[in-house]
């Protein structure tokens, strides 16, 4: 509850307010025991009176037995905010990664506040021991796999921890959220690379999502979404052509890439890119070496016109690659998974295991059917040449065949609509 005026007494948990609509002072008595709180009216507008008299009516109110107590109420979903709030703050403070704050927003926002408001739970208050004892059954039944429960209810955990710290839930009543033990199969291939047929068909359906064919009565609502939809399908070709992990394309700015004309061997002129991924990754920094018109196409895209904000923010090497124009910062990897998913089931791809993960396979695919060493596809990448043996050896049966690496070749080959500018 909020008070007009707060004053302490010098002893804890007990302090001198004064609510808006009320002309005396009053007592505020926090039992740390019952989380129950009482007021006691000091029976006076003078401050410098109820100062010097509080502990008389803290007696009063003692020998009477107290008066009418009142059970401390707070809502929980305010809090989980609050929380999200905080971590933030703990970014800026430098104690935690940026990128984890925003999975903290992101595990609270799509995972803790649906499955609490399902619960129906209002108060914190109304938390015991067993509340949360579905949490896992109720998000597998929702087709979310056990590591993404998993991830979440440590966050939770985190998340109820804070509460105790903060002295608003009662460690004896913390509920008991267990992470489930996960039997992995080793026989099914974790964010497997698209066959070269399957990719040709998310290709076709991903062009298809960008121009959609939704009917929208307010016209700038429609030209606004299909502004995002195109950013969509820039930063999968982006995944495409880097092969970065998604955590390290979120992280990337303007400042991060370069672009630079180079000469074919037949002569041709072409653009080469050039990205910097920071520290913030599983194996530090790294350059590498990229196409250059999917950096082009971004850039473009940004700054060319179409979303309602579009001239007016600037851009500057701090600016996010892939720009939320409404909160300046980098749009969530949670929103392209979720277009992502969207563009399978349209193609329905969706029960082959693809993953946005499936975008830096196939793109080791690509790269080693066009003969790259894997001793350069994994510097470029940042990953150990036996992850890339270990794990994309099945490339190499094709690759045996001439027929057989023909027929693939064409399948990953690079669309004129992955490089065509005038599409931006």
């Amino acid at each position: 509850m909020a008070f007009a005026e707060t004053y302490e007494t010098g002893q804890e948990n007990i302090k001198i307010v004064k609510f808006s609509q009320r002309k005396n002072y009053y007592l505020y008595v926090y039992d740390g025991v019952t989380r129950k709180v009482g007021y006691a009216s000091l029976g006076s507008a003078n401050l410098d009176e109820c100062k010097k008299g509080w502990l008389k009516t803290y007696a009063d109110y003692i020998k009477r037995g107290g008066s009418i107590t009142h059970v401390k109420k707070t809502a929980i979903i305010p809090k989980l905010k609050e929380y999200i709030d905080y971590q933030y703050e703990r970014a800026a403070r430098g104690e935690i990664k940026e990128r984890s704050a925003r999975t903290y927003w992101e595990r609270v926002r799509n995972r803790i506040i649906p499955y609490v408001e399902h619960k129906k739970i209002k108060v914190i208050q109304e938390l015991d021991r067993k509340i949360f004892k579905d949490y896992h059954q109720y998000w597998l039944k929702e087709g979310k796999d056990g590591t993404t429960t998993n991830d979440a209810i440590t966050t939770f955990n985190h998340f109820l921890d804070w509460l105790i710290d903060e002295d608003i839930l009662d460690a004896g009543k913390k509920p008991v959220l267990k992470k489930h033990r996960i039997v992995k199969d080793f026989r099914v291939e974790k964010n497997p690379a698209f066959t070269g047929k399957d990719w040709a068909k998310f290709k076709e359906y991903l062009y298809a999502y960008e121009i959609g064919d939704e009917q929208y009565e307010n016209e700038a609502d429609w030209v606004e979404k299909k502004w995002y939809r195109r950013l969509f399908v820039c930063w999968v070709l982006y995944q495409f052509f880097s092969g970065n992990r998604p955590h390290e394309t979120t992280g990337l700015t303007f400042g991060d890439v370069t672009t630079q004309e180079y000469t074919l061997p037949n002569g041709k002129k072409s653009l080469r890119g050039i990205q910097y991924i920071g520290r913030d990754t599983k194996t530090g920094t790294r350059t590498s070496v990229i196409n250059g018109h999917c950096i082009t196409r971004i850039i473009n895209h940004i700054n060319g016109g179409g979303h309602p904000k579009s001239g007016k923010y600037i851009t500057n090497d701090e600016t996010p690659l892939f720009l939320n124009p409404h909160t300046g910062k980098s749009i969530h990897s949670e929103t392209y998974r979720w277009h992502f998913k969207n563009v399978l089931k349209l193609s329905g791809l969706d029960k082959k295991g693809y993953t946005p993960y499936s975008l830096r396979s196939t793109h080791i695919t690509y790269m080693l059917l066009r003969g790259t060493d894997v001793y350069d596809i994994s510097r470029n990448l940042g990953n150990s040449p036996e992850v890339i043996r270990r794990y994309y050896d099945g490339v190499e049966n094709i690759m045996k065949s001439d027929e057989l690496l023909k027929l693939n070749k064409n399948y990953y080959m690079v669309d004129e609509r992955l490089v065509d500018l005038k599409n931006t």
